[in-house]
């Protein structure tokens, strides 16, 4: 009778694991994330350094006077 009234304590318990569930799962993605960021960064780094080396090629290039620099 006390469910029916709104006096049951059953609510309280089912709202705490699926609040608990829900961190869970955060930190579980949280988590995933990273470990994909980590790879995508070592993946960069294996294959030269991304844009990142390629601008400053271009810039030593660029910033040459003698010109016998080469582009790459």
């Amino acid at each position: 009778m006390g469910g029916l009234l709104g006096g049951g304590g059953d609510n309280g318990a089912v709202a705490l694991q699926r609040k608990v569930a829900e961190q869970n799962q955060r930190k579980q993605l949280a988590a995933l994330a990273k470990t994909a960021a980590e790879t995508d960064q070592a993946t960069a780094k294996a294959k030269g350094g991304g844009r990142r080396a390629g601008g400053n090629k271009l810039l030593t290039y660029i910033g040459a006077s003698d010109g016998q620099s080469t582009l790459g």
